[in-house]
């Protein structure tokens, strides 16, 4: 018995330890892909309000889509691609800008894969930049067009 008790003091003790040193602090490069893997979980899920959470309340793009139009773009998306949707996204640069630390550029590629077309995805290429808003990377502005599958490779 007193070495279960001193077992389960010890591991509490070192959880605490783990804690209380706080976990290492995150390259900018490193945040930006977390808000990227936020989104492709976001998406692939179908869970519009999470993937708003991570779109800048400026939000615009060359498509005349604000924040709000954005969100009725994708929730679109979601309701047509209906469940089973996979989404699948290939980092190709992400940029930090040196003068201005609070701004990415980032350039993908991007598979979708709804329900109803398992044996061909939707490919494109995406421009966007991301802005450092209250301690997190928001999308801020984003362009795609159309891209050859092998852009997923």
């Amino acid at each position: 018995m007193e070495t279960r008790g001193a077992t389960t003091g010890l591991a509490i003790g070192l959880v605490l330890g783990l804690l209380s040193c706080g976990a290492p602090e995150l390259s900018p490069e490193a945040e930006v892909r977390q808000a990227l893997a936020a989104l492709e979980s976001a998406a692939e899920a179908g869970d519009v309000s999470a993937f708003l959470e991570l779109v800048s309340a400026g939000y615009e793009d060359p498509y005349g889509h604000d924040r709000e139009k954005l969100r009725a773009f994708v929730a679109f998306h979601v309701m047509r691609s209906g469940r089973g949707r996979e989404v699948v996204v290939r980092v190709r640069d992400i940029h930090i800008e040196p003068s201005d630390p609070t701004r990415a550029i980032v350039t993908l590629a991007l598979g979708l894969m709804g329900a109803g077309s398992r044996v061909s995805a939707d490919v494109y290429a995406v421009d966007m930049d991301l802005a450092r808003e209250d301690e997190a990377w928001r999308v801020a502005w984003a362009q795609w067009r159309s891209a050859p599958a092998s852009d997923l490779l």
